[in-house]
């Protein structure tokens, strides 16, 4: 029977460290959103950070100069290695709010009902406002492979990619690229555009419509 993935005390004390090994363009993706906060908005502008884990990228947001920082996430484990200046909240639901930007990286396809959550969002963001979304958005054998090859490459042994596979297997909501651009069009959001792909994962940048 295998054990299925939890961001437990222990996945939270090295979170990074093990993100970087397993998510392609993990880094980037942070840099890229702090890079899209500084070009849009004010240093007060309310910027929440859907499954913020151990708050990276609040963290890199703040040493940029934000100050108006929300952080939720789903495990008081990760959230209690979360050092940084912001309001942090532990909860599966969207906060209530009026939010400028939601960063919601490598989150949403751990959610069953991503149709809902994502309404959620958007009545959640002031007219005009910034999303970001990353998912793992394949399950291709080709692409897997390729996934796996990177993880290899990273320094990850075969034993623990196997394992991390089984222990996901169940509780991932996977997606295509398309079912993304499709619903977010439908829900209201514009301007759709693709900011980085690698290996099984996505990265969207949307805005919401000012009407």
């Amino acid at each position: 029977m295998n054990t299925v993935w939890q961001f437990d005390h222990t996945v939270a004390q090295t979170f990074v460290e093990h993100a970087q090994k397993h998510i392609p363009n993990y880094d980037t993706v942070i840099d890229k959103c702090v890079t899209i906060c500084d070009k849009f908005l004010s240093k007060d502008s309310a910027i929440i950070d859907v499954g913020c884990a151990t708050g990276e990228t609040l963290k890199k947001l703040n040493q940029s100069g934000f100050t108006n920082l929300t952080g939720v996430d789903s495990s008081q484990d990760m959230l209690d290695q979360c050092q940084v200046p912001a309001q942090l909240i532990c909860s599966h639901k969207f906060p209530s709010g009026s939010f400028d930007a939601v960063l919601c990286n490598w989150t949403l396809h751990f959610i069953g009902n991503k149709l809902d959550y994502l309404h959620e969002i958007y009545h959640n963001l002031t007219p005009g406002g910034l999303l970001v979304i990353s998912d793992k958005t394949s399950l291709d054998p080709v692409m897997i492979d390729l996934y796996h090859e990177f993880k290899s490459k990273a320094g990850v042994s075969d034993d623990e990619i196997l394992s991390k596979a089984a222990s996901v297997k169940d509780i991932m909501y996977i997606d295509s690229p398309q079912w993304y651009i499709d619903t977010l069009s439908t829900i209201g959001f514009e301007n759709i555009q693709i900011i980085d792909a690698s290996w099984c994962f996505t990265t969207f940048f949307v805005q919401k419509t000012l009407g």
